[in-house]
């Protein structure tokens, strides 16, 4: 089980590195690509996957959870409405995309509720 949770963590973050290069290279020009949503999903869902695992081998740390869950769904959800709305995206929606990653990832690096 110990290696089924590692390569989900690596899939996990590099999801979530893809995500935010995409950003990083749309920053300019502010036009997001649709995958920047497909990878925060996809980090979204193997976070879920890892989270029901750990929790079902006995894992601690519901705010640990809970936190990491709160941000991958914002940037997410930010990713959803940035496609959806191209060049109109609020500015809140738009900064808060890589801030919601880098506050994931932080959570994740720190133990930060664990």
């Amino acid at each position: 089980m110990s290696f089924v949770l590692s390569v989900l963590v690596v899939l996990h973050l590099l999801s979530w590195a893809v995500a935010l290069g995409l950003w990083v290279a749309a920053a300019g020009t502010r036009q997001p690509n649709k995958a920047i949503a497909h990878a925060s999903a996809t980090a979204l869902v193997i976070g879920i996957v890892m989270m029901g695992l750990s929790m079902a081998t006995g894992g601690t740390g519901h705010l640990w959870f809970a936190l990491k869950l709160l941000f991958a769904a914002i940037a997410a959800i930010f990713s959803v409405v940035a496609i959806s709305r191209r060049e109109e995206t609020p500015s809140l929606v738009w900064f808060g995309i890589p801030t919601a990653i880098v506050l994931n990832v932080i959570v994740a690096v720190f133990r930060i509720g664990a």
